[in-house]
C-alpha cells in the first residue's frame, strides 16, 4: 500500500480532502424542490459561470455541494466530487495527465453574474473567503471529478 503515498511529500492529507459535490439536474425547479423537501435543506440559488447552482446551506465545516442545472453546462451530467486543489491545482493537472488521466475543463476562476449583469468573485459557503478556481478532469476509470483550490 506504500504506493498510495508515494507522491506526497508532507504524507498528511489536507482538512477535508473532498470540498464540494455536483448534483447534477436536467429539470432544476423539480430538482431543487426535490432535495428541499426531502432532507429540509435550504438551498441558496446562485449563478456561477452561467450555470444555475443551488447550494445547499449546511452547518460550518461540512462538505457542502449544489444541485446544477446541467440543462446549460458543457459537460455530461454525473454526479461529481471536487477534491482539494491547494496548494496548486495547476500541479495536480500536470500529475493528472502524468499518471494517466485527462483534463476537461482546466483551472477556472470561479464567477458570479450580478443582476446588473456583472461578474463578481463570489464569497464561498463555508468560511466565508473568495470562492478560487476549478477544474474538472477523468480519471484513469473514466470517472468525471473536480477539483477545487484557492490558488
Amino acid at each position: 500500500m506504500s504506493w498510495l503515498i508515494k507522491d506526497r511529500k508532507d504524507k498528511h492529507l489536507p482538512k477535508q480532502f473532498i470540498r464540494w459535490f455536483e448534483i447534477p439536474a436536467n429539470n432544476f425547479d423539480r430538482a431543487a424542490k426535490f432535495y428541499t423537501n426531502v432532507f429540509g435543506l435550504q438551498l441558496n440559488q446562485v449563478e456561477l459561470n452561467g450555470i444555475n447552482h443551488g447550494i445547499f446551506q449546511l452547518n460550518e465545516g461540512q462538505v457542502t455541494g449544489a444541485v446544477v442545472d446541467y440543462g446549460t453546462a458543457i459537460l455530461k451530467p454525473g454526479v461529481v466530487l471536487f477534491f482539494d486543489g491547494d496548494p496548486s491545482i495547476s500541479d495536480l493537472e500536470k500529475k493528472i495527465i502524468e499518471y494517466g488521466g485527462q483534463i476537461l475543463v482546466s483551472k477556472t476562476l470561479i464567477k458570479n453574474k450580478t443582476v446588473e449583469g456583472q461578474y463578481i468573485i463570489p464569497k464561498n459557503f463555508i468560511d466565508g473567503s473568495n470562492l478560487g478556481y476549478f477544474a474538472y478532469f477523468l480519471d484513469t476509470e473514466g470517472n468525471k471529478m473536480g477539483l477545487f483550490g484557492n490558488s
